[in-house]
């Protein structure tokens, strides 16, 4: 349990802040909880991504992440769990595919995230 609960990051981020500025040695996954960012990919293209969707980023990509309003978001470091994405034969890894947050989605996320903090307590 502990190797997938390294992988959640759940973090709030200030208006304007950059709080991703490299090449991505894995693939990670961005839910965006609440607020929005923008996302330049390979300093060629700009994603905005608004509350309630997700993207998943490509391993072996440069991104600069930028949020525009204080924003809310879950970050997953996903190695066999993007699998099933990237495998699809519609998958571009130089156009990342902006998807709605489903409500099933967002509800284990959110467990995730409360049993995280949980978890971190009870180390502390």
């Amino acid at each position: 349990m502990q190797k997938y609960f390294d992988q959640v990051e759940c973090i709030d981020i200030n208006a304007g802040k950059t709080f991703l500025k490299k090449r991505l040695p894995n693939n990670l996954l961005l839910f965006v909880f609440s607020g929005n960012l923008i996302i330049n990919c390979n300093y060629k293209s700009d994603l905005e991504i608004n509350e309630g969707y997700f993207v998943l980023l490509p391993a072996d990509t440069f991104f600069i992440a930028t949020t525009v309003t204080t924003s809310h978001i879950v970050i997953i470091h996903a190695g066999t769990l993007s699998e099933m994405i990237i495998e699809d034969p519609e998958w571009n890894p130089d156009n990342p595919q902006i998807l709605p947050i489903l409500p099933a989605l967002a509800k284990t996320l959110k467990q995730i995230e409360y049993l995280k903090k949980i978890y971190k307590t009870r180390l502390n």
